[in-house]
């Protein structure tokens, strides 16, 4: 039990119980509760506390701490300052939270009045107690802590925000927020469901399509049942054509001639159908059905030799004595080959505007201006390659352009293109849709590379407007594929080695089921019509019906039964993925903004030939066909590593091939798709 001092000071106990309280303050001010107010007061009252040391007399420090000046300073740090023993406030926040919590929600004040009222009350924050600093001179305790009043001067009520709807103004940015979101949300989703699938690149309808070459006496044979073919007859077929995949039909002569069929090439006029074929109505039938199936039409305009020249002149060899016919002042020449380059360049002026052009009178002309007006898609200029060396050749070339107009096309030989005539060439390249190139394949593959080959080093892919190649492996001048290769069933190996090539493919009628030449070519007056067969619907047609009833001679011989062929029906698969494929129907690939033919062969012995066709980030697709008349295998693991077959025999449909051991058949052919 302690015993007091008899000096009055505290005893040892309560010292330590306060030094004690002292050190938890100091470790946690803010949770540790002030000491209590008894024992601090005692402890002040307690004068024993203050009694000066036997070595410092006492009456100066305490005159000094009296003094005047002294309890200024005091007065003014602690004139803000509540006493650690004052009872709180009701705008104590600390009391305002845990006490009035519900009067506060009776108010209903906005949150932002709430928290300016809040700073607009004192803040309690502990600190040491300046006036105790100077009573305690012996270091003998730590001081008692105090709190600081910080406050707003300004009211809530001087806000003018105070006064503002904040329920509606939240409601508003919440849905305005929602609706924004939603538009883009709407928005992301429109471009994702409207955007292409894939990003080929865009082509004219004339631009890789198939075309289907048909000679009308030879295709089908309508109800006149006379052994001719007909233009109702063609009619009738379009249903194959649409199945084959055709996008352009082209016919070779429908004009009226000194004996048609036989001496088709006696033309008498370029504005008048043959009788033999049909009437103008019907011709405008066949128009309609055509654009009804989403193809085209294109006309061959036999020019040589029937028109003379381009100088404006309708003279021709056959109608010298027509009274309706006369001579036409020709163009003036232009007097430099720069004004000559200019006037080629040059939009075609429209003629309503200045008059009739100089070049309406010319047969040509009347000619594409009849038959346009009749909804005709494009012409052949047949033979135009003889009349570069005009003066006019050019400024005819640019004006029945500007009559067809761009969405129509005009079409000429590749031997128009070997002109010494800049001028001429020029013109070529620049109004010309389609350049007809014809294969020659029976020399074998080797030739057919050099053919091909110069074709793609040659001045159509050197621009990317320049024209497309039109492919054509056989037509109406020279004999069945079927009769010159050396192998039969090669010929339909060869109607799709064509549409893998970069351009417009052409099939002859009958060249997609091998059909033959029959065996007289000179039957009819000399002219080698064998090619001209009538066309066999045996292999073609579940009905298998005929080119015309049992009971009429057709006006030249049949052909022989085709040879029998595993790639039947294949020219339409092909198609199907020439459409698909992009690396297959484009012309050339952009590099450094320079076109580059993106085709190659790259195999071509043993009569076998391999092409390969590639686009960039796509599947790289290689044909291969054996056109000799014996088996091959061959190790072509140098070349590629394999695939799969997406076109070809039943046999090897959709199989995986590797080139280490690769086995042909005589007149076989497939497409692989090579692995990426």
């Amino acid at each position: 039990m302690s015993v007091p001092k008899p000096d009055g000071r505290l005893t040892l106990p309560i010292t330590r119980a306060i030094d004690q309280q002292d050190e938890e303050t100091s470790d946690c001010p803010l949770l540790t509760p002030s000491p209590p107010v008894k024992l601090v007061q005692s402890t002040l009252d307690d004068r024993s506390a203050f009694m000066a040391r036997a070595d410092t007399p006492l009456d100066e420090p305490l005159n000094n701490i009296n003094s005047e000046d002294g309890l200024a300073f005091l007065n003014i740090v602690n004139s803000s300052c509540k006493g650690m023993d004052d009872e709180p406030t009701s705008r104590d926040p600390m009391v305002e939270t845990s006490s009035n919590s519900g009067s506060s929600s009776d108010t209903n004040e906005p949150v932002c009045t709430q928290l300016l009222t809040q700073l607009n009350t004192a803040y309690t924050h502990l600190a040491p107690d300046a006036q105790a600093l100077f009573y305690n001179q012996d270091n003998s305790g730590k001081p008692p802590l105090t709190g600081i009043q910080l406050v707003v001067p300004k009211s809530p009520e001087d806000y003018s925000f105070m006064k503002w709807n904040w329920p509606v103004i939240r409601k508003t940015c919440f849905w305005t927020f929602m609706s924004v979101f939603a538009g883009c949300v709407a928005l992301v989703i429109g471009v994702l469901y409207t955007m292409p699938k894939r990003c080929d690149p865009k082509v004219e309808w004339w631009q890789g399509s198939l075309f289907y070459e048909i000679f009308p006496a030879s295709f089908q044979d309508s109800v006149k049942n006379d052994g001719i073919g007909d233009l109702r007859g063609i009619t009738n077929r379009l249903e194959y054509l649409e199945g084959l995949g055709v996008k352009g039909v082209r016919l070779n002569s429908i004009f009226l001639s000194t004996k048609y069929p036989q001496r088709y090439t006696e033309l008498e006029s370029l504005t008048e159908i043959d009788p033999a074929l049909g009437t103008l109505d019907d011709f405008s039938k066949m128009v309609s059905a055509i654009h009804q199936r989403n193809m085209a039409l294109v006309l061959d305009l036999p020019l040589y030799p029937f028109v003379e020249n381009f100088d404006g002149a309708t003279e021709n060899r056959n109608l010298t004595d027509r009274p309706n016919e006369r001579e036409s002042p020709a163009l003036p020449l232009p007097s430099s080959r720069s004004e000559a380059k200019r006037a080629l360049l040059a939009p075609e002026v429209p003629t309503e505007t200045f008059g009739p052009h100089p070049l309406d009178d010319n047969v040509v002309t009347r000619a594409i201006r009849f038959w346009h007006g009749r909804n005709v898609d494009g012409f052949y200029l047949k033979g135009l390659e003889h009349y570069t060396y005009e003066i006019n050749f050019a400024a005819a070339l640019r004006h029945w352009k500007s009559i067809v107009g761009p969405d129509k096309i005009l079409v000429c030989s590749e031997k128009a293109l070997a002109t010494d005539s800049e001028l001429a060439r020029s013109a070529i390249l620049s109004r010309v849709s389609l350049v007809d190139v014809t294969l020659d394949v029976v020399n074998g593959t080797k030739s057919i590379k050099d053919q091909v080959i110069k074709v793609l080093k040659g001045p159509l892919f050197q621009k990317a407007n320049y024209p497309w190649v039109h492919w054509s492996t056989g037509s109406i001048d020279t004999f069945r594929l079927a009769s010159k290769l050396k192998v039969a069933n090669a010929s339909v190996a060869i109607a799709m080695m064509g549409m893998m090539l970069p351009g417009t493919p052409s099939i002859f009628y009958g060249d997609e089921i091998g059909i033959l030449s029959s065996a007289s070519h000179g039957r009819r007056g000399g002219e080698p019509l064998g090619q001209l067969v009538p066309m066999r619907w045996d292999n073609v047609n579940a009905n298998d019906e005929a080119f015309l009833a049992s009971t009429t001679t057709p006006w030249t011989l049949k052909s022989t039964k085709p040879a029998v062929t595993n790639l039947t029906g294949l020219v339409s698969k092909m198609l199907r993925l020439r459409a698909e494929a992009v690396p297959i129907y484009v012309k050339a690939v952009l590099k450094n903004n320079e076109p580059v033919a993106n085709c190659d062969v790259r195999y071509t012995a043993d009569e076998m030939i391999v092409i390969e066709r590639r686009y960039p980030r796509r599947n790289t697709y290689v044909f291969v066909s054996n056109l000799g008349p014996v088996s091959r295998t061959k190790d072509l693991s140098s070349l590629y590593y394999g695939g799969y077959v997406v076109v070809g025999p039943e046999h090897k449909l959709n199989r995986n091939i590797y080139f280490k051991e690769l086995t042909i058949l005589p007149g076989e052919a497939f497409v692989i798709k090579l692995d990426k």
